[in-house]
């Protein structure tokens, strides 16, 4: 790694590093600086001779940019019998019923014998700064049917609650200072938050669940009885987001957020996974033909929106809206849990559009939480029930995946199916499994591009294209010459990671991908329409995988070496005038690649063919 970085990134070594001169000597490392160094991936900028164009809005990962995605500031959130949790006039049986997530482990709280005030759980002391708090917990009637969420020092002194009826789903009487909700989550469940403004930063707040006999009731009749708890969850902001268990420390959780770069702004993407910097991204233009593609929240209305649910959802799912913070940054993130056991799917129905006869390829982000036994997750994609594909995609849990299946129709469409998959095996828990959507895309091409939002009609992102032309094409000589490339693709057909011409494709030096000149990633000399293809062994191009090619050139002397392989040479090839250099295309509107340039270095002499060898040497 180190070797490849010194070799491409033109470094010159001094006598002090006789091991560098040495290599030097023999051929190895190159013996002068590159004219032009386009380090993308690594400077993250433009070089100015650069002119970069795109007519629209695009979206990709900046590696720096993240937002909170799950947050609980309790412990313990499943254990109230733990000596965490505080008790006020209770008893507790563990493992008393099965939870919402389908497991045996929601806890029965019932009043204790004796006591006539209302009963609690709660914890008290916790820390915080000014600012909205959310606190909520699943509950489910027992022998009572009235939960209280209370607050005490965050807002003012003293003890402030909300009321939920249990058996009719409804917020009862509401402390002016808290904003309530209740969500049903199937089997008798309900999730009750309570949203509050801490008013002064550091003091020691209260949050509590308690027991009722009425709607705002604060005494209890010594009965024993009681409500099932699980789930109990306080967060730093202005709304509940999908549940995260907490043992023994609170867990705050950040993800990377999906950026929207200007019209006309160069895009250096990175991995959100592992925060790789891949390089400037290159894409041709693409339309997302469905009209509401982060907005499933609306689905169940299907009011002109485009969105149904298959018959599956009232079967086998429950729908929770706006739960998940979504790759974007908003919570927007949609989540579905199983009600039955299905080996089914849940499908997702776009409608009033008119897909013709093409090739089209669909997509959609997934977040798959860690479930035992549930896995080989992926998605399957059907036009009008006449074309139909399966994919396998997700392999990482806990994270958002985009998932892609590509279709070729056969005749007009008006109606595709989006069906998330478990590969029909069912799970361990035989009535629960659960998931989150978001970013609906569909695209006419062979392959996925960046996510392009919709809200209420199509959308297209428009070409990227960088050139370097008229006086600011100083760096090249066409008598002699190195081009080195470093690239990632997504598409493996007729890609090019750069063209130097003379405004036509008569005359050239390209770095190709997958061309008629021979299949791989190989360097082409074009004179007056005449090919020279050079590649040191067939491949077939793998999308996503780094490929590292330099090339030499002089008169009748063209060498070029692929990833460290055996250099290919020809020595009949006459080398062409040019007058521009082409990043990622072969013109500013044809044969625009969908590939990641990571480093394209030109040094004004012909490197020897091991130095060739050596560049390309991870």
């Amino acid at each position: 790694m180190t070797r490849a970085r010194d070799i491409a990134g033109g470094t010159i070594f001094t006598s002090a590093d006789n091991t560098k001169l040495d290599d030097i000597a023999m051929g190895v490392l190159p013996d002068i600086r590159p004219s032009l160094l386009l380090d993308f991936a690594n400077s993250k900028t433009l070089d100015p001779r650069i002119t970069f164009t795109r007519g629209s809005t695009a979206t990709y990962y900046d590696g720096v940019t993240t937002a909170k995605a799950e947050e609980n500031l309790l412990t313990y959130s499943q254990d109230f019998d733990h000596s965490y949790w505080e008790k006020a006039r209770i008893s507790i049986t563990a493992n008393a019923t099965t939870a919402p997530d389908g497991t045996t482990t929601a806890e029965a709280i019932n009043q204790a014998s004796g006591q006539t005030q209302i009963g609690r759980i709660f914890r008290s002391n916790l820390p915080n700064s000014a600012g909205a708090y959310t606190a909520s917990v699943y509950a489910k009637a027992n022998t009572r049917n009235f939960l209280a969420i209370n607050t005490n020092d965050f807002i003012n002194t003293g003890f402030n609650y909300t009321y939920f009826n249990l058996s009719t789903g409804a917020v009862g009487t509401n402390y002016s200072g808290h904003t309530a909700s209740i969500t049903d989550v199937g089997n008798g469940w309900y999730r009750c938050s309570i949203t509050f403004t801490s008013v002064a930063a550091g003091s020691a707040g209260d949050v509590g669940f308690a027991l009722a006999d009425t709607d705002g009731s604060q005494t209890g009749a010594d009965d024993q009885k009681g409500i099932y708890f699980w789930g109990a969850q306080l967060e730093q902001r202005s709304s509940p987001t999908a549940y995260t268990a907490t043992t023994s420390a609170p867990i705050v959780k950040y993800q990377p957020v999906l950026q929207t770069a200007a019209s006309g702004a160069a895009r250096f993407d990175h991995n959100p996974t592992t925060g790789e910097s891949k390089g400037l991204l290159i894409e041709e233009a693409r339309t997302n033909l469905i009209k509401y593609s982060g907005d499933l929240n609306a689905a169940t209305a299907n009011t002109g929106h485009g969105w149904s649910f298959g018959s599956t959802l009232s079967s086998f799912f429950s729908y929770t809206p706006a739960q998940k913070i979504a790759p974007d940054g908003t919570q927007t993130g949609v989540e579905f849990v199983s009600t039955a056991n299905t080996s089914e799917g849940l499908f997702l129905r776009t409608s009033g559009l008119t897909f013709g006869a093409s090739t089209y390829t669909a997509s959609m982000w997934v977040y798959v939480p860690t479930q035992t036994g549930i896995n080989n997750w992926g998605m399957s994609v059907d036009f009008a029930d006449a074309e139909s594909t399966v994919v396998n995609g997700v392999t990482s849990f806990d994270q958002w995946y985009r998932i892609s299946v590509t279709v070729t129709t056969s005749a007009t469409r008006n109606f595709i199916d989006f069906s998330i998959r478990r590969n029909n095996a069912a799970p361990d828990n035989d009535d629960f499994f659960k998931f989150y959507l978001w970013g609906a895309q569909v695209e006419a091409g062979s392959f996925p591009t960046s996510y392009i939002p919709t809200s209420g009609s199509t959308a297209t992102r428009a070409v990227d294209a960088a050139a370097i032309t008229g006086s600011n094409f100083d760096f090249f000589s066409s008598g002699e010459g190195t081009i080195y490339s470093e690239h990632q693709s997504v598409a493996t057909v007729n890609q090019r990671i750069y063209c130097i011409n003379d405004g036509s494709n008569n005359n050239t030096f390209n770095g190709l991908i997958s061309t008629s000149g021979g299949t791989g990633v190989n360097f082409e000399v074009r004179k007056d329409g005449v090919g020279y293809a050079f590649q040191p062994s067939a491949i077939t191009p793998v999308a996503g995988q780094i490929y590292r090619l330099a090339a030499a050139y002089a008169y009748n002397d063209v060498a070029s070496s692929r990833d460290g392989n055996t250099v290919g040479t020809d020595t009949s090839v006459i080398t062409p005038a040019v007058n521009q250099m082409m990043i990622g295309s072969q013109s500013a509107t044809s044969n625009q690649s969908q590939v990641y340039i990571k480093k394209i270095a030109i040094y004004p002499k012909r490197l020897p063919n091991a130095t060739l060898q050596a560049m390309t040497t991870e």
